[in-house]
């Protein structure tokens, strides 16, 4: 370890870190603003410190070996600390202030995320917040890349990950839902098994609402709608319910959202509780600067209805 901290330097990592993401020496050594020959000094340094190869020369770039791609995660994190070090040292003398970044799922951006966001930049102005929607299983390769500092959704695949801190926020309702105009609304009879036989504009397949979806209609014995529409936006979906007379399934808080707006209307058909909770989730043992703490206590009393 003392010689491994010897011989490191905030270069190297800067280095192995710009080198993954552009696979292009030449490139790379313009971006750091040095001579080629002295990024592939650096290079060959830390491939001798490490005693292993980072990338390999292919005809298309650079690419990273096994080791490198985990040499360029801690060096990501690393790097962040550093990031943090200052920015803690800025709070310390001027108040809360620095950069949160946060992952989370779109269902839920309109009562949680998005009520916390507001809410922290409004009590400090020198806080800015970089926001990444995307699915859970994407955002929690973010996390532990050191991407975001902070992911709200549905940890699938990696909750009993040792590096994880998972913390369970609150459930999700799903509804389904139609076009404002659409002939089923007057109807209010139905149920599940009435759906089958119509057009289900649904999640990709590996996604987690689209799995309790699945789920759904097996607990109720039923045949699964042959032949879904496809999307996991938000937005295509709206339209596409606006224009067709398709039927799709939305977490609650993003159907009440549009419902309140007249775009969309619900049935009267509910599913069962299947889909995991939301949860915060952060890298365990990464120190958290007071504008990362404040967001995730807004986040918490958002989820326990307190406001914060």
């Amino acid at each position: 370890m003392r010689h491994l901290l010897t011989r490191l330097k905030f270069r190297h990592l800067t280095l192995v870190l710009s080198l993954e993401e552009s696979c292009n020496l030449h490139r790379t050594s313009e971006l750091l603003n040095m001579s080629q020959p002295t990024a592939t000094k650096l290079l060959q340094e830390i491939e001798h410190t490490l005693g292993v190869p980072l990338f390999e020369r292919r005809p298309k770039g650079m690419v990273p070996t096994p080791f490198g791609s985990l040499v360029a995660r801690h060096a990501r994190l690393m790097l962040s600390d550093i990031g943090r070090l200052q920015q803690d040292i800025d709070e310390l003398r001027t108040g809360i202030s620095g950069v949160v970044r946060i992952g989370t799922v779109v269902a839920a951006m309109p009562d949680l995320v998005a009520p916390a966001v507001g809410r922290i930049i409004g009590e400090n102005p020198r806080v800015s917040i970089s926001l990444t929607t995307d699915n859970s299983d994407v955002l929690l390769v973010e996390l532990q890349n050191g991407r975001i500092d902070l992911m709200v959704g549905r940890p699938i695949s990696l909750v009993e990950n040792e590096d994880l801190n998972v913390e369970t926020l609150e459930d999700e309702d799903l509804r389904i839902v139609v076009g404002p105009n659409h002939p089923l609304l007057a109807r209010h009879d139905l149920a599940l098994r009435d759906l089958v036989g119509e057009r289900w504009l649904l999640q990709p397949g590996t996604s987690p609402m689209r799995r309790a979806i699945d789920a759904a209609f097996t607990v109720e014995r039923l045949s699964f709608p042959p032949h879904p529409v496809e999307s996991a936006s938000v937005t295509a979906t709206i339209c596409m319910l606006a224009e067709t007379s398709l039927i799709a399934v939305l977490p609650h808080r993003i159907s009440a959202f549009f419902v309140r707006r007249g775009a969309i209307a619900e049935l009267p058909v509910r599913l069962p509780r299947i889909l995991r909770p939301y949860a915060m989730v952060t890298l365990r043992n990464r120190p958290a600067g007071n504008a990362l703490t404040r967001m995730m206590a807004l986040l918490r009393a958002g989820a326990a209805g307190t406001g914060g």
